[in-house]
């Protein structure tokens, strides 16, 4: 016998109260297909960050899986500066930092570098960004190298 339609919208918001939502970020679950984008004061890209899963692990914490860290110029033309490809990392998005124990890859125009316990820093001041290689360095310039040894 079907349900009287005064009684099915009273169920409704009885069933929809009771179904699980899809949208609450839980840190005992995976984000699959992460994305986090910064930007410059400007509105321009500054840096992506991007791996096939992320775990929220603190306040200011993100542990990545798949990390591919992309670097813009920060300009209204939005290049890509730099490169940063790692299987692993940990990032704390308030201090513009990007660590990990893992090997890294990071390709440029001018030359492409690889190693393991790395550490990328923004200084959100001057614009500059620096990578820091513990070890096994190994790096190609493609840049012209002139005066190197004078």
């Amino acid at each position: 016998m079907p349900l009287p339609k005064k009684l099915l919208l009273l169920l409704l918001p009885v069933v929809a109260l009771a179904a699980p939502s899809t949208t609450q970020v839980s840190a005992d679950r995976p984000i699959i297909n992460f994305r986090l984008p910064t930007f410059t004061a400007d509105g321009y890209r500054s840096w992506l960050v991007r791996g096939s899963e992320a775990r929220i692990t603190g306040q200011n914490q993100i542990d990545i899986v798949g990390l591919t860290l992309t670097l813009f110029t920060g300009t209204a033309d939005d290049k890509i500066d730099t490169m940063i490809l790692s299987p692993a990392a940990r990032v704390q998005p308030e201090e513009a930092l990007v660590t990990g124990p893992d090997t890294i890859r990071v390709i440029n125009d001018e030359f492409e570098a690889s190693g393991s316990d790395w550490r990328f820093t923004h200084d959100k001041g001057s614009k500059e960004n620096r990578i820091s290689i513990k070890q096994n360095v190994h790096v190609t310039f493609r840049a012209e190298l002139t005066d190197f040894l004078k």
